[in-house]
């Protein structure tokens, strides 16, 4: 048979038909077993590795590129099955597959989305995508078939993963309708699940479900018109985990073109950590201010309210002195034991405002409180100055047993009760004392009330600063001021209602209540 290697018109020799490879139909000239061997040629030909396939399954040709693929010798797989390249834990359903293809045959790839591998002749595994194209000739169906090794490209994906994987921050990469293509193993943890969960999930499921209607209208606004960008955590921004909860995050977005078409690669930090540590911080800032605030007002009260009591005991020792020269023992005795009392006063003084300035730097274990059993306790023990004690009740409308630093707390109410005994009014019939302990969605509210002779209103606005008494007071005026302290270290408030009807300090802390 003559060849014109030069003809402008040449005609490839394979069908074209329904679906089939090749232009036209074989002419009548052309036998089934010369169209084979064409094909057979053709096999030989294809730089990419190559094989005819019967309908039986059988192998009819094969080229040196697909034997150096699955390392075999060359043509060693003809008249073989084509089960012998399918990995066993496939061959058994791999006929039914092959009869479903033969019942409708069509030109398609397998390996795109999902993972295909052929068996080696050592046993070995290779991932390939595989090309079919079906071939009539005759009565009998031959199946065309390339197979491409993707090794390579599974190892950069690989890398690729692994470089992601190794990233701190979470990465999801998105599809242009929305759907979620990958994700890394830090985004696995932020969102609550494995890859298989998220993978192939709309990202709009992730969104805090009042947000999703809209975000679905930004993520089509910001397909129009890709570019990196940064959206930050003023808008709130917060991401739904597979468990419902939600996480605060800063959100990053990247255009990435490729293979497919057009990808938006989303970073999301976890903001969690970084909100606790602006809170700790926020905290922390708050007690410097409460110290520094302290420091000015000693500072003040030294050059003030320690001054004068030196200066009076300077004055008592000068008399003495001259006590002495003029031979009057009796009035130097009686101006020493002066002197000796008021710096024993100050002494005291001296040392409130050392357990003011210690309160709140040792670290304090946490115990169960009950507050009716501690409070009890405390006002059995008080001493009212030689007064006798108020009526007292205490009155709960919920949990009394918290867990709390037990001197903190303690050292809090007992200070309160003293005071209230203290300063009873006795110009009425008779005088009561009380605990209110009231249930809180947030912890607990401790209202300590009584019936004394209140706080003037001109008083009320400095009376937890340092010094600060009362006309009446005789304290040295740190009991409050550590009251206050104590209140900030637990992380609660304290509030002051006061007339002439009587006194109430409110006290709201978040104690968590004992199991």
């Amino acid at each position: 048979m003559r060849q014109d290697i030069g003809s402008s018109e040449p005609q490839p020799p394979f069908p074209d038909r329904a679906g089939f490879i090749g232009p036209d139909a074989p002419g009548p000239e052309v036998t089934a077993s010369e169209m084979l061997e064409r094909y057979k040629l053709a096999v030989t030909l294809t730089p990419v590795p190559a094989l005819l396939v019967d309908a039986e399954g059988m192998i009819t040709a094969t080229n040196e590129a697909l034997d150096r693929l699955f390392l075999y010798p060359s043509r060693a797989l003809i008249g073989q099955n084509i089960e012998r390249l399918v990995p066993l834990s496939s061959q058994h359903r791999h006929p039914a597959l092959r009869q479903a293809f033969n019942t409708r045959p069509s030109r398609r790839e397998m390996g795109q989305g999902r993972e295909v591998h052929g068996q080696r002749a050592d046993g070995s595994f290779v991932p390939v995508e595989i090309g079919l194209s079906p071939i009539p000739l005759g009565d009998e169906l031959l199946t065309f078939t390339t197979v491409i090794d993707i090794s390579e490209r599974h190892m950069g994906e690989r890398r690729l993963r692994e470089a992601l994987d190794a990233a701190a921050t979470a990465m999801v990469l998105v599809a242009p309708d929305g759907t979620i293509e990958l994700v890394n193993t830090a985004a696995c943890q932020l969102l609550g699940g494995f890859s298989a969960e998220i993978v192939g999930r709309d990202v709009d499921t992730f969104v805090p479900r009042e947000h999703r209607l809209k975000h679905a209208v930004f993520r089509q606004s910001y397909l129009s018109a890709p570019r990196p960008r940064a959206m930050t955590d003023a808008n709130n921004l917060r991401v739904v985990g597979l468990d419902g909860q939600e996480t605060p995050v800063h959100i990053a977005l990247t255009p990435i073109n490729g293979v497919g078409g057009q990808r938006i690669m989303a970073t999301l930090v976890d903001l969690r950590e970084i909100l606790a540590q602006e809170r700790a911080l926020a905290m922390q800032n708050a007690q410097l201010s409460a110290l520094n605030e302290e420091l000015t007002q000693f500072a003040y009260s030294a050059s003030h309210d320690l001054r004068a009591p030196l200066a009076t005991i300077a004055g008592l020792l000068e008399l003495c002195l001259e006590d002495l020269s003029d031979g009057e023992i009796d009035e130097c005795t009686r101006n020493i034991s002066e002197a000796l009392k008021t710096s024993r006063r100050n002494i005291h003084k001296v040392e409130q405002v050392l357990t003011l300035a210690r309160a709140g730097l040792e670290a304090i274990d946490l115990e169960t409180v009950d507050l009716v059993e501690a409070t009890a306790a405390i006002w059995d023990d008080l001493s009212c100055g030689g007064l006798d004690k108020p009526a007292f009740c205490i009155v709960a409308s919920g949990p009394v047993c918290f867990e709390v630093e037990r001197p903190t707390l303690l050292t809090v109410i007992e200070n309160l009760l003293s005071n209230a005994c203290r300063f009873q009014d006795r110009a009425k019939p008779f005088s009561w004392v009380e605990l209110r302990i009231l249930d809180r969605p947030d912890g607990v509210e401790l209202q300590i009330r009584d019936n004394g002779v209140g706080i003037p209103e001109a008083d009320q606005a400095r009376v937890f600063e340092m010094f600060r008494r009362s006309g009446s007071s005789s304290g040295h005026g740190l009991g409050l001021t550590l009251v206050q302290k104590h209140v900030r270290r637990l992380n609660g408030t304290i509030a002051l209602d006061s007339s002439p009807e009587g006194t109430r300090f409110t006290l709201s802390l978040p104690l968590r209540r004992s199991q």
